[in-house]
């Protein structure tokens, strides 16, 4: 998400020990939940010697960024004060919990992402008075070829753009049947989301959902794009229904871009 322009970046050098570091943080990421012995974590990790494994992880357990588990290391309670701070300072989560405060209780729940690279980064999750089964929650990544907030996403660019950031991806990941595997349909999606204003996930993310998302209008914030989601039983996503989804979606997305 981020880039090297500007005077700060003149001499910067990576630390090779920080690089390290990320690289474990990642694989634990990628364990997801389960711990990892300094051995796994070496492989994972991209052949690290174990000995600075073991170092290093030391390092990050002083700072809460991972933690000691049946002989391994899982990932520690101060990345998630890291990242809340992360969140605080983008202005669209901001605006996003302002605007959602002022609904009330309403049996929608509504998510805001943003895209990095050819993924969904969702960033927050308004819960609704009905539970949903979602498949994203804050800091969980998607394909953004299959969810409705990465197509309303990809609509903001051209189509030699989308190509272009799609290039050597296909076939698309398919999470269900109904998920969207190549260029073609989704180009003639992006079309549809450009005319109506929102993009549709029918079931393409999880089955029996629907789910509509809607951008935030105006200049991307720091060069991204933001989107609004609420999703839907399908059994539920009536035309009506999906045009009441999306007129609330736009009513938040109005007023966190100032237009409402």
């Amino acid at each position: 998400m981020g880039t090297r322009d500007g005077s700060v970046w003149a001499s910067a050098a990576p630390a090779p020990a920080v690089l390290r570091a990320g690289a474990i943080l990642d694989a634990l990421a990628d364990a997801r939940g389960r711990a990892l012995s300094p051995a796994q974590l070496a492989a994972a990790a991209g052949g690290i010697p174990r000995a600075s494994v073991v170092n290093i992880c030391a390092a990050l357990h002083e700072r809460e960024l991972v933690r000691a588990v049946d002989g391994g290391f899982a990932l520690g309670p101060g990345l998630l004060r890291l990242s809340q701070s992360y969140l605080d300072a983008l202005d669209p989560v901001r605006a996003f919990r302002e605007q959602v405060g002022r609904l009330g209780d309403r049996e929608e729940t509504l998510q805001l992402a943003t895209m990095d690279g050819a993924d969904v980064v969702y960033l927050a999750v308004h819960e609704g008075t009905v539970l949903m089964r979602l498949t994203g929650r804050a800091g969980a990544r998607l394909p953004v070829t299959c969810t409705a907030l990465g197509k309303v996403m990809l609509a903001g660019l051209d189509d030699a753009e989308v190509r272009e950031l799609l290039a050597g991806r296909e076939p698309f990941e398919a999470r269900t049947p109904w998920s969207i595997t190549a260029l073609g349909p989704l180009l003639a999606e992006l079309r549809d989301a450009r005319s109506a204003g929102y993009a549709i996930d029918d079931q393409e993310t999880a089955d029996g959902i629907v789910c509509v998302a809607m951008a935030v209008p105006g200049p991307p914030a720091a060069g991204q794009p933001f989107a609004v989601s609420s999703s839907l039983l399908k059994s539920q996503a009536t035309p009506a229904r999906v045009a009441a989804v999306a007129e609330l979606i736009r009513g938040v997305v109005g007023r966190m871009g100032g237009r409402g």
